[in-house]
Order: structure tokens, then C-alpha cells, then sequence
């Protein structure tokens, strides 16, 4: 089961998961970030993951097509980060502060209080 919570604000569209982000539910977020989007107009988009407890591959491939678009993803707990890091093909042993070479210029983890 995945909760997904959109809090659409002037300055950023901020989508919040809890639960797992798997099966179906990757399906799911695909749709509720492709139709907000359609409306942010230049706005920040982040991805709060800091309550997910388990991505699939699917949810893998999601987040780094979501990454490779401009959004920002935030907050992840270790065991995530390092999933979101291997789906995106960067080496687990990277400080998130590193970008490989031809990556877009959003970080791949920030804090909760906007710090890379």
C-alpha cells in the first residue's frame, strides 16, 4: 500500500509517499505526478521518501524518469537511497552530494530543509 499526498503550494509541488512504493501503486504515482505537473508552471517538484520502506524495480525505473525530469527526491532512509541510486546507475558508495558527469543539475537527495 502506498499513500501518496500532494501539497501544492506558489513555490513547489511537494508529493509525499509512505508505505511501499511497488506494483500497482507505481502506476499510480506515475499518473498523480504526471497530471500535478501539468499545472506546476516552472515550479519546484520534490519527492518525499523519507516514509517509504520498500521500492520495486518498477518504482526504480519511476523515480529515476521522475529524477531525469527535474524532480527533486528528499529525504530517502539509507536502504532507499541506496535502491534510488542503483536504479539511476550510480555507485552505491557515492556521497549524494556527487553527480556524475552529464547528470541534470538537481541533486539527487536534499534534506527536509531544502540543504543539499
Amino acid at each position: 500500500m502506498l499513500r501518496i499526498t500532494l501539497h501544492d503550494s506558489a513555490r513547489e509541488l511537494r508529493i509525499k509517499l509512505e508505505g511501499k512504493l511497488s506494483g500497482p501503486w507505481v502506476e499510480e504515482l506515475r499518473q498523480c505526478w504526471r497530471t500535478a505537473s501539468s499545472t506546476t508552471g516552472g515550479r519546484i517538484t520534490s519527492l518525499d521518501l523519507s516514509d517509504v520502506d520498500f521500492v520495486d524495480a518498477d518504482g526504480q525505473s519511476l523515480l529515476s524518469e521522475m529524477h531525469q525530469c527535474g524532480v527533486r527526491l528528499e529525504a530517502a532512509t539509507p536502504l532507499i537511497r541506496a535502491l534510488v541510486e542503483e536504479g539511476l546507475g550510480r555507485p552505491g558508495c557515492a556521497t549524494v552530494e556527487e553527480q556524475p558527469a552529464g547528470s541534470p543539475d538537481v541533486p539527487l537527495f536534499r534534506d527536509r530543509s531544502g540543504n543539499r
